[in-house]
């Protein structure tokens, strides 16, 4: 299904805005080339040709506060041939007050004004893209999940505009296929592909009106719209070896599969600063809870806790947190999976608010030694092979599949 909804608000526009958005460019332009960053502003001079560069105008423009990553000049140079002049630019505003690029101590998330759907596949109708930040050690502020490092290098103000001037152009996230090879090897997910290929997941095609099944990898990386993955990362799955195949050896014959879908969170793209302080329903119907304290973020299922180790690894349809650890919960509770989706799938109907930038600084009385241990065994559902490629690579033997809706 695709949405004309961005095209079409922008063609709605009074045409006096025209005339309005002539003036704010002009002065606009004088701003971004007082901080020489003069292809950025020969860009903004174009905007107003196009209904969608007069809906960002008419953003930009309407006195709210709004946060736009400006790139220096050498940054622009080599723009993507596979994405529109106003797509870009509305990948790198973010409506809202953000003060500071120090106000959050860890990830801030802020959504874009890029709603195109051939670059988001978010869950619901027109919902916008996000973008990452985070102070690093270095005392500069990063922006994540870029195929460089880009960093803020001058901070200028214009009017109801922060600029963060940065030294590389934002990219919009891409697949799962496409993100996984490019992660850093302490943080490695080359063994997850393999896992989540090996299990089947039925998945509605609404043009056809038909379920079939694919693999959860290729579900996750296409017709999926919204989810929440926690990825155990290489070490931790190679460490849960001897574990998977006790909990294989139980007798319970979906086990492995069930703590897989421990991992995930169905129909709900959740970024790090909504973790902590709410809890989460996992596709396997189990409680995801979370804490914070200066050790860094953690998520508990079960009797397992784990650290998030990089989170927000953001995607066209969802959003991945690395883990250090497998979450070795097998319990499972059909219904209560069930039913978190088909919350999900109502809320997903809302219309989509603009929210202004999100981050959290709480801290949890929360120590990780207080949990710790494999989780028991729990339901066994439809039996089948499809870990058994993968299991053998770790010593294991066949599992089983389970429900899931999509």
């Amino acid at each position: 299904m695709k949405f004309f909804a961005f095209a079409a608000l922008a063609a709605a526009l009074p045409s006096l805005s025209y005339a309005q958005n002539e003036t704010f460019i002009a002065d606009l332009i004088q701003t971004l080339q007082a901080a020489k960053l003069n292809q950025l502003a020969n860009i903004a001079q174009q905007l107003n040709a196009s209904g969608v560069g007069q809906y960002l105008l008419s953003n930009i423009s309407n006195g709210d506060p709004h946060l736009f990553f400006a790139p220096l000049d050498t940054a622009l140079t080599n723009i993507p041939t596979n994405i529109s002049t106003e797509d870009l630019i509305g990948y790198h505003i973010v409506p809202g007050s953000v003060g500071t690029p120090t106000i959050y101590p860890n990830t801030t998330i802020g959504r874009t004004l890029l709603t195109d759907p051939l670059f988001v596949q978010l869950e619901g109708d027109n919902k916008a893209q996000v973008v990452a930040w985070a102070q690093r050690e270095d005392n500069k502020t990063h922006v994540l999940n870029q195929r460089t490092d880009t960093t803020v290098t001058n901070v200028t103000t214009f009017g109801n505009l922060t600029i963060y001037v940065i030294d590389s152009l934002l990219n919009p996230p891409e697949k799962l296929s496409v993100t996984i090879p490019t992660l850093n090897d302490s943080t490695s997910l080359n063994a997850l592909e393999p896992l989540l290929r090996a299990v089947p997941v039925p998945v509605y095609d609404s043009t056809t009106n038909q379920t079939s099944n694919v693999s959860l990898f290729d579900a996750l990386d296409g017709p999926y719209h919204g989810f929440t993955l926690f990825a155990p990362d290489d070490t931790a799955l190679s460490n849960a070896a001897s574990q998977l195949q006790a909990a294989n050896s139980s007798g319970n014959a979906s086990a492995v599969e069930t703590v897989i879908f421990n991992h995930l969170i169905n129909g709900t793209t959740i970024y790090s600063p909504e973790l902590i302080g709410n809890s989460f329903t996992s596709t396997g119907g189990e409680t995801f809870s979370f804490a914070i304290n200066s050790s860094g973020t953690f998520v508990t299922s079960g009797n397992t806790t784990a650290m998030i180790v990089q989170p927000d690894v953001l995607l066209p349809n969802g959003v991945v947190h690395i883990i250090d650890t497998v979450l070795l919960n097998t319990a499972s509770d059909p219904p209560a999976a069930s039913s978190a989706l088909a919350s999900a799938t109502s809320a997903a109907t809302a219309s989509p608010t603009q929210t202004a930038p999100i981050g959290f600084s709480q801290t949890a009385n929360f120590a990780p030694s207080d949990v710790s241990g494999a989780a028991s065994g729990g339901e066994s559902l439809v039996a089948g092979n499809a870990l058994k490629g993968w299991l053998s690579t770790l010593g294991g033997v066949v599992m089983g599949a389970v429900w899931v809706g999509l």
